[in-house]
């Protein structure tokens, strides 16, 4: 009939020539090639089949490496070619890699400055020891403590002053010669004034004392003393003190900065292992400005070799 014929549905169409390629039987494995279904069968033989029977496995997999590219056309990439990777993203700059970047050349130029004024210093002693009279006083040979401290910070005023500065900068206040002066005014350096005066300025005026108390007044003695003392501190003690020393001035920037009762929080730094105490105050969360730590410091560094830093609560 014609008209049924004609009536046949595309899918009816699609199912019976569907059916003239047999589906594989079901204990072949199937490998599936570009073009091609090769079916290999690794059930076990019957009985009686004929060897000629079985598909021709090393025929399949010999016609496949013969159609596979040559390597040798394969193109040959130089070193040169080759993309490098990608390079990884610098550090996000972090507030203590900010303070040590601005630190640490002020460091390197105070230590210079202090060097000299030690020098300088160490020749006035020894031209007092070469007197005959037997020298028994301190004040004999160094200025008194205050005047001695303050030639030391006068040497540093320039550097000290930058890393306040430094310090008000993490809370967006620009460096200029008003800020710089508010800085002063607020004391801002007080923190790192005390620093050299217990760290540096006090224990050589007790090593000189000492000296000078187990001479019986040989002046030759105390001059053995004194050279040992001044060398001990231009090649190794200024130094160590004055990561201390510029770690208060910086923050003592930030410190008088903040706004009163501003919450701040202790940080420790990543790089340097905290000591309990700055745990406790890091633990204690947002504190406001001005308020003391559970260690009963209103501030960072806590100690010699601190480098924590006590920043607004949002950064």
């Amino acid at each position: 009939d014609a008209d049924t014929v004609d009536g046949d549905t595309d899918a009816e169409l699609d199912a019976e020539s569907a059916t003239d390629t047999p589906p594989p039987r079901a204990d072949a494995n199937v490998v599936q090639f570009p073009s091609r279904i090769v079916e290999i069968d690794d059930a076990p033989e019957a009985d009686g089949a004929p060897e000629d029977d079985r598909p021709d496995v090393d025929g399949i997999f010999a016609r496949l490496r013969s159609e596979a590219p040559d390597p040798a056309t394969e193109p040959d990439l130089a070193l040169a070619d080759v993309p490098e990777p990608a390079q990884a993203d610098a550090a996000e700059p972090t507030p203590f890699s900010r303070r040590d970047e601005a630190i640490v050349p002020l460091i390197v130029s105070a230590a210079r400055k202090l060097k000299r004024v030690l020098a300088d210093e160490q020749n006035d002693v020894l031209d007092l020891l070469r007197r005959k009279e037997p020298v028994t006083d301190l004040a004999t040979l160094l200025a008194e403590t205050d005047e001695h401290i303050a030639v030391y910070t006068s040497a540093i005023a320039d550097e000290l002053l930058s890393a306040a500065a430094a310090g008000a900068g993490e809370l967006g206040v620009k460096d200029t010669k008003t800020s710089r002066r508010k800085l002063e005014q607020a004391d801002a350096l007080g923190a790192a004034r005390s620093v050299v005066r217990n760290g540096l300025i006090g224990p050589l005026r007790d090593r000189i004392e000492r000296a000078l108390a187990d001479s019986a007044g040989d002046n030759d003695e105390v001059a053995r003393t004194a050279r040992a003392v001044y060398r001990e501190w231009k090649t190794q003690h200024i130094d160590d003190q004055l990561d201390d020393v510029f770690l208060s001035a910086f923050a003592g920037g930030v410190a008088v900065t903040a706004e009163h009762g501003a919450p701040m929080r202790w940080l420790i730094d990543p790089t340097s292992p905290g000591c309990p105490d700055c745990e406790d105050n890091s633990l204690a969360g947002p504190v406001a400005a001005g308020d003391p730590y559970p260690t009963g410091h209103t501030s960072a560094p806590a100690h010699a070799g601190c480098r924590c830093l006590v920043l607004p609560a949002h950064q």
